[in-house]
């Protein structure tokens, strides 16, 4: 089931990301750099903790 979440927010962060690198070419970067702090911040709880 882990696994199957973990793919769901995966696919989740890109759909943000992409949006808002749409969103960034027509002059309104604010969902682009949101998501990219929010990846940032996740990746650095998630990825960089002590197992």
């Amino acid at each position: 089931m882990k696994l199957f979440l973990a793919i769901f927010v995966y696919l989740l962060i890109g759909a943000v990301l992409s949006w808002g690198i749409l969103l960034a070419m027509g002059g309104k970067p604010g969902l682009l750099i949101g998501s990219l702090i929010a990846y940032v911040v996740a990746f650095g709880r998630i990825g960089c903790t002590a197992h």
